[in-house]
């Protein structure tokens, strides 16, 4: 699946693009070359993947808004490549998508409580599928509130669902008391 980066998230200085939203946050973390970018991306999107025709248009445009900086770095024996590095502007315009993120989150929140207490029947079928499949937390909650709300409500595949979302929580809690152990153990932890 193609990441097409249509969605639009507003900041002061103009809207900007999902994709241009993620390429400033890996920049964020310091400069990088175009190819750094775009492997930089790929496998942390889920099943999305972005593509040069993607990342180059898009570094190009945030450069003549300056909202990064683009210099051009000599290599031995390669052509010369072109490594971004955020600039204040980019920073700032950054930390405010993100802020109005958040707001679209809470948005969404109540998108998915509302389905939750809607949806019966086959549709409700549908979500609990892809709730269990993505593993999403959000869908999760629309799932709690229906059987929270709606006594009766709460079938054996929400049955199933919460078995099968107990099994994910406990790997992943294994996981970060994994991380936490490596921490304490290398001194890391305050």
């Amino acid at each position: 699946m193609a990441f097409c980066g249509r969605g639009r998230i507003n900041t002061d200085e103009g809207s900007i693009s999902q994709v241009e939203l993620i390429i400033l946050a890996l920049l964020n973390r310091g400069p990088a070359h175009g190819y750094r970018v775009l492997q930089g991306l790929q496998g942390k999107l889920g099943g999305w993947r972005l593509k040069s025709g993607t990342v180059y248009p898009a570094l190009h445009r945030m450069a003549e808004r300056n909202l990064v900086l683009s210099e051009r770095v000599s290599q031995d024996d390669r052509p010369d490549a072109v490594e971004y590095r955020l600039t204040s502007k980019g920073k700032k315009v950054l930390r405010e998508a993100l802020r109005n993120l958040r707001s679209e989150f809470k948005v969404q929140d109540h998108f998915w409580r509302f389905l939750g207490t809607s949806m019966n029947g086959e549709a409700q079928d549908d979500l609990l599928e892809w709730s269990m499949r993505e593993r999403s937390p959000t869908a999760f909650m629309a799932m709690k509130i229906q059987c929270d709300c709606e006594p009766g409500h709460c079938t054996p595949r929400h049955l199933q669902f919460l078995k099968r979302y107990r099994e994910y929580l406990e790997t992943e809690l294994k996981w970060v008391q994994e991380r936490l152990t490596e921490l304490k153990s290398s001194g890391t932890t305050e």
